[in-house]
């Protein structure tokens, strides 16, 4: 399904892939699963995130399903049915792992990740739009932690669900599986722009597009790495991590003429790439 463009992209079976420019559209299309987690969609975002993460000609990557559709979660028909053979890793416990590094890469993918959510997002499809940077939502989104409901955790999701809604909103997520909507979403944080149909998200996407456009891409590629380090060492580590990522910045091509174009009034050079 893959869409060839300037920079040779992974070959894929259920995303598409568009780039326009500086940003790459990723679309979720497996409507057999609903878009659900399966060995398939693990390989073919892993192969994306894999070839995309130090290609700073990138700006961003908008991950979206198709036809009213996010994702649907773990395939628990798939490979989560499987029994475990005799002296064998379990199947489950290896697919498991292998969700929770493709979240792991989604959450630090150098780029600018925007979610875009028009349908539902359960169980790891929720994860899924956690761990993005920015999340849109329409009236079609759903949302919900379900694997409560069906005697199971969001082991993987976990962490991902609590940085972005914090502790008390994920434990009352997870411990009733409640469903809610684009609007819920917002209220709670886990959406940053609701909107009222999905052309308002388009447009609301091509807005930020314009944004992140506006920024030094190496320059966002730091900031996020340090944003996402910043609660996990202590505060002399963070300091001097600060200033090696702010030196690195000033002194890069990037960071010079960044300082240049302000002073000259001017657009950076590497301005509105996207």
């Amino acid at each position: 399904m893959t869409i060839l463009s300037t920079t040779m992209l992974p070959a894929t079976r259920v995303l598409e892939l568009e780039r326009q420019g500086g940003q790459l559209f990723v679309t979720m299309n497996d409507p057999a699963t609903r878009n659900a987690l399966s060995a398939t969609m693990l390989a073919d975002l892993e192969a994306v995130l894999a070839i995309t993460r130090d290609d700073r000609t990138l700006r961003a990557l908008i991950l979206q399903g198709c036809d009213g559709m996010f994702c649907a979660g773990g395939n628990l028909k798939g490979a989560f049915g499987a029994a475990a053979a005799v002296g064998a890793r379990d199947p489950v416990h290896e697919e498991n792992q292998r969700g929770g590094r493709l979240f792991h890469d989604l959450n630090r993918h150098p780029m600018a990740v925007i979610a875009l959510v028009d349908g539902p997002a359960m169980g790891g499809g929720l994860g899924l739009a956690c761990c993005a940077d920015i999340v849109i939502t329409t009236p079609r989104a759903r949302f919900a932690l379900s694997e409560t409901r069906l005697g199971l955790t969001p082991a993987q999701i976990a962490p991902f669900v609590i940085n972005r809604v914090g502790l008390a909103t994920a434990r009352r997520l997870a411990l009733t599986g409640a469903r809610f909507d684009g609007a819920g979403a917002a209220a709670i944080g886990l959406s940053d722009h609701h909107c009222e149909s999905p052309e308002r998200a388009a447009d609301t996407v091509q807005r930020l597009l314009a944004d992140v456009g506006r920024c030094g891409p190496h320059a966002n590629a730091i900031t996020k790495a340090l944003l996402l380090e910043v609660a996990a060492i202590d505060r002399d580590d963070l300091i001097r991590r600060a200033a090696d990522a702010f030196t690195a910045c000033l002194r890069s091509d990037e960071g010079r003429e960044g300082i240049a174009a302000f002073i000259e009034k001017r657009r950076p050079l590497w301005a509105d790439a996207v």
